[in-house]
């Protein structure tokens, strides 16, 4: 590991003016692909939320007041079994229709859940509940028989049941150890981006067949007025929520036109696209991400990307590295005169909401966000950086002379690089060796997610604060 920068005063970091400003941020690049799929323009990005708390309480106070209504409204003369089996059947409907709710991605719901990284997260940890929901719903429903079962209500419900677990079973397969061999997981997990986002488009659809399957079949639906009435809203929101991100969301997003500039190859795998506006640039903050569809061969398939341009600059540059079919195409073939449309910007990555104390990392490709800041700093920058920038081999350092050039211009920025064919793999203990006793820094990190995952699991077992974490991850789903 080789380290650029010279000596400097170590601050203590224990004074009165440390203050917790940051909340965790996990900018999941995935989970939602379509141009309609995200919130209107966001403009310029305001400082990690503080609130971050207040979605995640209230998606459980929801929940639980919903188990609640159903206790206390339970209709007289339905058997225990049954009506445990229909409880868990509208509560999966109700965290269903949830996920879709967050799924909209709403500036509200952003700052809610402390950035759009959460709202992913918790879009996946609703749905994931609400299928899960589905299995005791199944064992306890058949308990006891209903009178008001159809063939077509029976029917109805099969397919809701086969969809939500294809498609939660998908979302998940990557994360899965099944996925380690062959099999039908490995090849959910091995398939397009493309083609499990227009998958996971159909769970509005899925969740809608249910509303109808339980409408049908249901008794306390039947028999009880309120809880026919809170089914009927829940649905109505979910389903709304559906219809919103599906067939409206694009008459409320800005979506800009841009058309490729410049390419420069950095290397044989990796190019820096500038992209000029046919019209207004787009307004961002450094560190926050677009998504971006380029026309030609690619087909107007939407990506997201971290932005790697300084916001005061007239280009909008993107940096993308062969990784897949999909940029490996964009690699060899994008030209300039390409037309692209941007969507975004989106994200709060963004050093400012920090202490004065701070650790940059960057895995390969990650590095983006982190120029946009280097690129985006001046002479009042006043934080004290480790910044650790890891590839696998020296030459897919792309940025290495322009990070050099920014620590003598910023001599508070000290740069270590990790070429980990030769050097060990960062770890929480090797960045945090140098801190001085009692030292609280604020880490933010963009990388791979397995990388990540590490490297937060050990500065967690080192005792760094969760809200010092700050974290871009970048996966399909």
């Amino acid at each position: 590991m080789q380290r650029i920068g010279d000596a400097r005063d170590r601050r203590d970091l224990s004074g009165g003016d440390r203050r917790a400003q940051a909340e965790r941020d996990v900018v999941g690049h995935g989970g939602v692909g379509s141009l309609a799929d995200f919130s209107e323009d966001h403009g310029e990005a305001r400082p990690p939320w503080k609130s971050s708390w207040v979605g995640p309480a209230a998606l459980g106070a929801v929940a639980v007041g919903y188990a609640v209504l159903w206790l206390i409204a339970r209709p007289a003369g339905q058997p225990t079994g049954r009506f445990v089996g229909e409880l868990c059947g509208a509560e999966a409907v109700l965290l269903m229709s949830c996920s879709l709710v967050l799924a909209t991605l709403r500036p509200a719901i952003e700052r809610a859940f402390g950035g759009l990284d959460r709202v992913i997260v918790w879009h996946r940890r609703a749905a994931t509940a609400g299928v899960l929901l589905l299995v005791p719903h199944l064992a306890f429903i058949t308990s006891s028989p209903d009178p008001y079962e159809t063939s077509l209500g029976h029917a109805l419900g099969d397919l809701a049941l086969a969809g939500l677990l294809l498609l939660i079973a998908w979302a998940l397969a990557p994360r899965l150890r099944a996925a380690r061999w062959p099999g039908p997981i490995r090849a959910l997990a091995r398939a397009s981006y493309e083609h499990w986002l227009n998958a996971h488009r159909l769970t509005g659809l899925f969740v809608a067949v249910a509303l109808v399957h339980a409408s049908i079949v249901a008794p306390s639906l039947r028999a009880s007025t309120v809880l026919r009435a809170a089914f009927v809203v829940v649905g109505v929101i979910g389903v709304g929520a559906y219809a919103y991100r599906e067939l409206l969301a694009r008459y409320f997003v800005a979506i800009h036109d841009y058309t490729v500039g410049s390419v420069r190859r950095l290397n044989d795998r990796t190019i820096e696209v500038g992209l000029d506006a046919a019209r207004t640039p787009l307004a961002f903050s450094a560190g926050q991400f677009i998504v971006l569809a380029f026309g030609g061969s690619t087909a107007w398939q939407r990506h997201p990307f971290s932005i790697s341009s300084a916001p005061s600059e007239r280009r909008l540059e993107v940096t993308v590295k062969a990784s897949g079919d999909y940029t490996g195409e964009l690699v060899d073939a994008l030209a300039p005169g390409v037309p692209a449309k941007v969507t975004g910007p989106f994200g709060g990555f963004d050093y400012r909401g920090g202490g004065a104390e701070q650790i940059w990392i960057a895995g390969g490709i990650g590095v983006t966000p982190f120029m946009s800041w280097l690129r985006s700093l001046d002479d009042a920058f006043d934080r004290d950086v480790d910044f650790y920038y890891s590839v696998r081999h020296a030459d897919d350092a792309v940025y290495r002379d322009e990070i050099e050039l920014a620590t003598r211009r910023h001599p508070s920025i000290h740069a270590h690089f990790v070429s980990t064919d030769t050097d060990p793999m960062l770890t929480a203990d090797s960045v945090l060796r140098s801190l001085p006793p009692g030292a609280s820094p604020w880490i933010y990190m963009c990388g791979p997610p397995p990388m990540m995952k590490a490297l937060a699991h050990g500065l967690r077992r080192h005792g760094v604060p969760p809200g010092h974490v700050r974290w871009e991850q970048f996966g399909g789903r």
